[in-house]
């Protein structure tokens, strides 16, 4: 998985706020003053050059002004739908409201460590019992990252602090972390299991025999 890189003025390449994929930019000159003589600076249009993608974004006085912006990684496609949900909400009131978007995030999580196996108990337990059932350090730090960064907006002592002005990478990053925990959790492990499911079936007997007279 990639660092994001969100969107960047005359950026050779990024994030694409359309598709999501870190691509080629190609930028060009979309002059208004013709059509209206109040616009003292020209606009902008940038072109993905991902061949699935080809669509544009405009920008004006080095702001991107269409599509909305949106710089947050999309949904890892492996994410369950009701933890999608939440992640999406959270990326689309990202640019308004840092701090909303990291407690939706923190909601996302929740409904995360269901599909995990840990139903009750606050966010700090699960995450606990999960550790317990050994679950790799990445991946439980990657949890506590966004929950204690997320907890009411990072207002704690000791918390990193989402009212200041450089809050958007920190942001990001939080998004980046979801979809890290979702790929090491459900995304590896489902891929793993298809590859296994692929070997010849005496193959796999051999393997039941061999870890069954293990265990006895």
């Amino acid at each position: 998985m990639n660092n994001p890189k969100p969107p960047s003025y005359k950026g050779s390449n990024f994030d694409c706020p359309h598709c999501g994929v870190r691509a080629s930019q190609s930028w060009g000159d979309l002059s208004a003053s013709n059509r209206a003589p109040f616009v003292t600076s020209s606009l902008k249009i940038a072109f993905c050059e991902d061949k699935e993608c080809k669509k544009f974004s405009l920008w004006l006085d080095g702001e991107i002004i269409y599509p909305r912006k949106v710089t947050a990684q999309i949904a890892h496609k492996k994410m369950p739908e009701d933890v999608k949900v939440i992640y999406d909400e959270a990326r689309e009131v990202a640019s308004i409201s840092k701090r909303a978007a990291a407690a939706l995030l923190r909601v996302s999580l929740e409904k995360l460590t269901v599909h995990l196996g840990e139903t009750e108990g606050k966010l700090n337990s699960r995450i606990g019992n999960l550790s317990r059932k050994g679950l790799p350090k990445s991946v439980i730090d990657s949890l506590d990252i966004v929950r204690i960064t997320a907890n009411e907006g990072g207002s704690h002592a000791g918390e990193i602090d989402l009212t200041g002005q450089d809050t958007e990478e920190v942001v990001n990053r939080l998004f980046w972390l979801v979809n890290f925990i979702v790929e090491k959790t459900i995304a590896e492990p489902e891929n793993i299991q298809e590859m296994f499911d692929g070997l010849p079936e005496e193959k796999k007997k051999g393997i039941e025999q061999r870890d069954g007279s293990q265990a006895s």
